[in-house]
Formats: C-alpha cells, structure tokens, sequence
C-alpha cells in the first residue's frame, strides 16, 4: 500500500527520482497516466491491468469512451534508471503542469505526482470541517 508525502524535483530533461519507499512496490516498469484533480498517477503494472479490466468491461457509450479515452490515451510504460529516475513524458508534464518541484503522495494503490504549488493550493482549500462532514456521510471514524 502505497501512503506518505514526499518532495523531489524534475531536471530539465523531465526526469524525477521515484521515493525509495515506493520503489519495491512500484517495481522497475510501472505506468504514468493523467491523474484527477490536475496530478499524474503511478501504478504499478498489477494495479493497472485491474484498472483497465474495470474499463474494458464499461459498457460502450459516449461517456465510458471518453473516460477510457483519457486515461489509455495518456498511458506510458516508464522505466526506472540506475539513479531510481524516471523520464515523464512532455505531454504528462504539461497536463499536470511539473515545471521543478514535484510531490508524491500515496493514494493506496498508486501514487499522485503534484506540482509542489499545485498541490500547496489544494490544502489551502482543504477545509477540515468539510473534511469531517464527509467522513460522518462515509461513516469513517478514526
């Protein structure tokens, strides 16, 4: 399960150094796609296939193809290097915006990359009693 925070930095050629922590998880080949709310989403190649088995069983309409089309539309193969780096495509780059500094977060069974200032504006509109208001509809309790 991947959890925790962690900052990196991408150099000029699109590269970024992948947390130790989610190496062994990720595994040496691993997916980057477009991610929800303005990230990148790692997965490592099992979770993957079990997304896109969820996507390939949607029945065929407009609204199914658009969401496979965006997320298998923007899918690559990534490979660590010896440094434990990989190259994030331009095109990834750009949709979510990494310019230099870069934050991973653990989302369970894959991993958000975030523009460092991205992601600093989304907390900033995290609001904890909203936070607390959902967890009671969930029935979450800590």
């Amino acid at each position: 399960m991947f959890m925790g925070q962690y900052e990196h930095s991408i150099d000029a050629k699109g590269r970024t150094i992948i947390p130790a922590k989610y190496r062994e998880d990720l595994g040496d080949t691993f997916v980057v796609t477009r991610g929800l709310d303005g990230c990148l989403y790692l997965y490592p190649s099992p979770a993957w296939q079990e997304f896109v088995d969820k996507l390939q069983h949607l029945p065929s309409n407009l609204k199914n193809r658009q969401i496979q089309r965006q997320f298998l539309s923007k899918a690559m193969e990534v490979t660590l290097d010896k440094q434990g780096r990989i190259l994030i495509p331009a095109l990834l780059r750009d949709i979510a915006n990494l310019e230099k500094d870069v934050v991973f977060v653990g989302m369970m069974n894959h991993v958000e990359i975030w523009d460092k200032a991205r992601l600093e504006q989304e907390n900033i509109a995290e609001n904890e009693e909203l936070l607390e208001n959902a967890m009671d509809e969930l029935d979450i309790s800590l």
